[in-house]
């Protein structure tokens, strides 16, 4: 899986990605996320996600704090569901905390989210008691990365 940045040769299909039907109201819009990350710049980051050359999903990171990388929004677009694209999405975001020297990240969760805290949980992510903005807060903790 790769991170890239969102430009204006691959905008208009990063915007077209969506959840399915009964997913649309624990996520905000793609475009709402860019446009979160143009007013909030640099330290919100608009990345597509791109499994073997074909647009997947989409990730909106927040580099706020300097251990934590946030993860302000994460999405599969609904064709590319089911296929496990999300673990592999948040792997290549650990990856990128990891070669920031990152130790944490973070995200929140719509409760009622069930396939989302479903996959975050599988990941690692653990519920820290917090709710913020509405959303459940959980964290996963970064193991150093390892070199062969």
């Amino acid at each position: 899986m790769n991170l890239e940045p969102v430009t204006k040769d691959n905008y208009d299909a990063v915007v077209a990605l969506e959840v399915h039907e009964e997913q649309r109201l624990f996520v905000a819009t793609n475009l709402k996320s860019i446009a979160d990350a143009w007013v909030h710049r640099p330290t919100l980051q608009p990345l597509a996600l791109l499994n073997g050359g074909e647009l997947v999903g989409f990730t909106l990171l927040d580099r706020a704090g300097p251990d934590v990388l946030g993860i302000a929004r994460f999405m599969i677009d609904r064709r590319a569901q089911g296929r496990g694209l999300g673990r592999k999405g948040l792997a290549a975001v650990a990856e990128v905390a990891r070669s920031e020297g990152r130790s944490r990240l973070r995200l929140g969760v719509v409760p009622g989210n069930a396939v989302a805290h479903g996959l975050y949980a599988a990941f690692g992510f653990v519920e820290t008691g917090e709710v913020e903005k509405g959303e459940i807060v959980m964290v996963h903790d970064l193991a150093p990365a390892h070199h062969d």
